[in-house]
């Protein structure tokens, strides 16, 4: 056997060289331009929220309960068939920019009105990324299908005329303060939620981030309002929140939030979230007026949050004893049998074991009861994000005004209201959802009658049409 060539003679030099041969894919990954733009593509869907709707896999099928109906979010992966696997990159920077997909106008459920303020970079990562993903090769079980005349999608050109306006904000000169707004209007489109819907149903301004209703949820104000925004939360509170789900021990996300956060905002760099809070504890404080002012909570001194210590086997102990009182009201006992083995007797939860306290908690302060009805009707599913276990809905436990008499004695006991008098009616109301904005209760009978004029004037014009051509006089035949 030879033993010529280059490493034959130097022990040193073989064992460099099997280095190099070895380190060379890596750094070769490591410099390729497409694998950078492929890792910085995946941040930007995670910062844009895309598999909060579209899924891990981007296969869509997410119902979005709109006021217009439901609409289902489609596959994005790059299947040819069912996908975007035939969409150059000009078709996504109009699918974002201006929600106009090659073959159809998008519904403004995909957020294009805050899409389109994304720079020009992340917009090529962002396709490059996508295109290099493996493509589902499946039809969506269910299908957006509105009711006339939202069905017709080219009526979404003259919304969008109508609508939309500039994409960005004067802020001041901080790099930061600028990230963070970046984040939060146009990758995050945190407006799509927290800002409310003008008749047109598009994001009042004039409102921006001060709370809004989505998919029957509350999205709260998210200003720099000391009481009912983010004004008196601490940048590193705001940042908990974001990343993993809860933060103080009395804030919890749940909900299409939850939904965000275990799909988008939990994979953010710490830099990044840290620029939202900041942005967001910038912005000048805002509310509607008619809202009511809960009283000052420990939430809004993070360094004072309850955190009490729960000691092994205590919440069984204190339980058993409980459930032996004669004095107990029908609420009481509810809540024992409900609530308390997760979350104390005494409300004080089981921190260590991610079960929430009562005392102080966001859902209870609140003014508008939205959120803790909703969970208390669907629960909430268990996320392996934080390891938050779910809790079950009591839909099928419960009816209405059960639902209504929990709610206010967790408001009252827990929640610091001196009073609350959430009734069925409530409940009923909360659970079907607000009424439709203008446009949309009009836009049927307004379609309609439009078509009736149009057949009405074409009518006319053939009438016309046909008695001149009956008046008209013969004329003689040329001799």
């Amino acid at each position: 056997m030879t033993r010529d060539g280059p490493f034959s003679h130097s022990p040193l030099a073989l064992a460099l060289g099997i280095g190099l041969i070895c380190a060379g894919p890596a750094l070769s990954a490591e410099g390729d331009p497409d694998a950078r733009l492929i890792e910085e593509g995946e941040y930007i869907a995670r910062a844009g929220g895309c598999m909060s709707c579209h899924g891990e896999d981007l296969a869509g099928g997410y119902v979005i309960d709109s006021p217009m109906g439901e609409i289902v979010a489609t596959n994005i992966s790059p299947s040819v068939e069912y996908g975007i696997g035939d969409y150059d990159r000009a078709d996504l920077e109009r699918v974002l920019r201006d929600g106009v997909a090659p073959d159809h106008r998008l519904y403004p459920a995909m957020p294009f009105a805050s899409y389109r303020g994304m720079r020009d970079d992340d917009i090529t990562a962002l396709y490059t990324w996508l295109m290099d993903q493996p493509p589902v090769e499946r039809p969506l079980t269910q299908k957006t299908d509105l009711p006339f005349p939202f069905n017709i999608r080219t009526g979404m050109g003259l919304w969008s005329a109508v609508a939309l306006g500039e994409t960005d904000r004067i802020l001041q000169d901080d790099p930061q303060i600028q990230r963070g707004a970046y984040l939060v209007d146009h990758l995050g489109h945190c407006g799509e939620c927290h800002t409310p819907r003008n008749a047109l149903f598009a994001m009042d301004q004039s409102r921006y981030l001060q709370g809004a209703m989505i998919d029957g949820w509350l999205a709260p104000n998210l200003t720099g309002d000391p009481v009912l925004g983010m004004g008196a939360w601490s940048t590193e509170a705001i940042v908990d929140y974001l990343r993993d789900g809860h933060s103080m021990n009395v804030a919890q996300a749940a909900g299409p939030m939850g939904d965000l956060v275990e799909h988008a905002t939990s994979h953010l760099h710490e830099d990044d979230l840290t620029a939202i809070a900041v942005y967001l504890q910038a912005l000048p404080s805002g509310r509607d007026a008619d809202e009511a002012t809960p009283t000052q909570a420990a939430f809004l001194a993070p360094e004072q949050g309850r955190k009490p210590t729960v000691l092994y086997n205590q919440i069984r102990t204190e339980l058993a004893e409980a459930v032996q009182r004669t004095d107990l009201t029908p609420v009481q006992a509810q809540y024992l049998d409900k609530c308390a083995a997760c979350h104390g007797v005494d409300g004080n939860g089981q921190p260590s074991a991610y079960y929430p306290p009562l005392q102080d908690n966001l859902a209870l302060r609140r003014p508008d009861p939205t959120n803790l009805v909703q969970v208390l009707v669907h629960g909430i599913s268990a996320r392996t994000l934080y390891r938050a276990p779910g809790m079950p809905g009591f839909a099928d436990e419960m009816d209405n005004a059960e639902i209504a008499t929990m709610a206010n004695y967790l408001r009252v006991t827990w929640g610091g209201h001196q009073d609350s008098q959430i009734t069925a009616d409530d409940v009923a109301a909360i659970l079907e959802g607000q009424d439709p904005p203008l446009l949309v209760r009009l836009a049927p009978p307004l379609a309609w009658a439009g078509i009736i004029i149009l057949l009405a004037l074409i009518g006319w014009i053939v009438w016309l049409v046909m008695r001149r051509r009956n008046n008209t006089p013969a004329q003689e035949p040329t001799p």
